[in-house]
């Protein structure tokens, strides 16, 4: 056992881990925005699983609380080493490999269609199982599909204006993935097609591309639209999403098929939703106090898709502004990183991922007030989970080490 520790010191060393300070490499102010989130993931948690106490069985307020700490301290484990990762082995390593590790995701994506290893969560197929471990391959997906954007404009950096190169190659892979995932889960697959309308802003293609692509983009979203009013049946989930639809915008029942039926659903389908809105009205500005949330007793997801909403009800809006600010402080914070690093790569990995996050959690906070209608989606680090939470944590592993690998090499950057 000595020998043993003494070895993994002396590899420790080598990598230039000689305390524990040193395992946090990369931007402090990163660091301490993800510390943060951890810090009020652990409260919420707790405060908001009451529903999971209740109908759990053998589940206490102890063991919830245990969990979500194991499952925070497996995530700084996997930040840490992704971030020693990337800043080891160079950013470099990842671009290489990218269309590799995007073509995984899919085939991880294709096998939720199989009964061998998909798993049904809430009427839907979204998750697979490997040796016990489950967990949403969109989540990967989205991941890979950022890194993979960024490699072909890194690689066709003087020549962004190419639809052969760049255009094509970046709407073929977003399509595969987006198709792939529309099966079962429409939010996520519009999401990643507002992934890569971002990307390829940020990617600099000329605005006639980007402005007809949004034309485009404009056209196949209003004949979805209509596809899922007329005829749901279409889709394996075409009902629920057109039960959303009309609960988020009920002027559109009457020309919805069979609108009897969705004047009937929508207040059931909306239960969340105004509940959600309950929560926030009786937060008041001040809020209930930690544990004094009414409203997590109605809520079924309120420890996942609809924590924020309990967040607001026990700490009103100090706690509400507080989530925000520390959101829109981490995007502020990479676009700072982003004017140290050199390489065109980085830089749009860096914003790629953070915009990602950042604007998953305004989709969640736009649901929970009612501005957005349902998605599922979770609040980056704070909602409890484990394959969200982990996937969230590998994408602040590569932004911190792309950040320490900046400051340690001030080369002569990319044009």
């Amino acid at each position: 056992m000595e020998d043993l520790g003494t070895q993994i010191k002396d590899k420790l060393t080598s990598m230039g881990v000689t305390s524990v300070k040193s395992l946090f490499i990369g931007n402090k102010v990163i660091w301490m925005i993800i510390l943060a989130l951890a810090a009020i993931s652990l409260v919420s948690v707790f405060s908001s699983s009451s529903m999971l106490v209740i109908h759990g069985g053998e589940e206490s307020y102890i063991r919830v609380l245990f969990k979500q700490v194991v499952l925070l301290l497996a995530g700084l484990c996997i930040i840490i080493f992704f971030a020693h990762y990337v800043y080891r082995l160079k950013p470099g390593l990842i671009k290489k490999h990218s269309l590799f590790w995007l073509i995984v995701s899919i085939i991880l994506l294709l096998l939720t269609f199989t009964s061998a290893f998909s798993e049904e969560v809430n009427g839907a197929n979204r998750w697979i199982s490997i040796f016990g471990f489950s967990f949403q391959p969109s989540e990967f997906a989205k991941l890979t599909l950022v890194v993979y954007i960024s490699a072909v404009f890194s690689d066709n950096r003087d020549n962004v204006g190419d639809v052969k190169k760049v255009l094509f190659r970046i709407i073929g892979a977003t399509g595969i993935v987006a198709l792939i995932v529309l099966v079962s889960n429409f939010s996520t697959a519009a999401f990643i097609v507002i992934i890569m309308f971002f990307m390829l802003f940020l990617g600099g293609i000329p605005f006639k591309q980007f402005f007809a692509l949004i034309g485009v983009g404009i056209l196949v979203a209003g004949i979805m639209g209509f596809i899922i009013l007329k005829e749901p049946q279409l889709f394996p989930r075409g009902q629920t999403w057109q039960k959303r639809v009309v609960s988020f915008v009920p002027a559109l029942a009457p020309i919805a098929s069979g609108y009897d039926a969705a004047h009937e659903y929508a207040p059931i389908d909306n239960h969340q939703v105004m509940q959600s809105k309950i929560a926030i009205a009786n937060g008041g500005i001040f809020g209930k106090g930690p544990g004094n949330s009414q409203q997590r007793y109605r809520l079924s997801q309120a420890y996942c898709d609809f924590i924020y909403a309990i967040i607001v009800e026990e700490t009103g809006w100090p706690g509400a502004v507080i989530v925000v600010l520390l959101y829109i402080w981490l995007v502020w914070q990479a676009m700072k990183v982003v004017k140290t690093m050199n390489y065109t790569f980085d830089v749009l990995v860096v914003l790629g991922l953070t915009f990602m996050m950042t604007c998953q959690a305004f989709l969640h906070m736009g649901v929970v007030v009612n501005l957005l209608p349902a998605t599922g989606q979770t609040l980056p680090v704070i909602s409890s989970g484990g394959s969200s939470l982990f996937i969230t944590c590998i994408e602040f592993g590569i932004i911190l080490g792309m950040c320490e690998y900046a400051e340690k090499h001030p080369e002569k950057k990319e044009k």
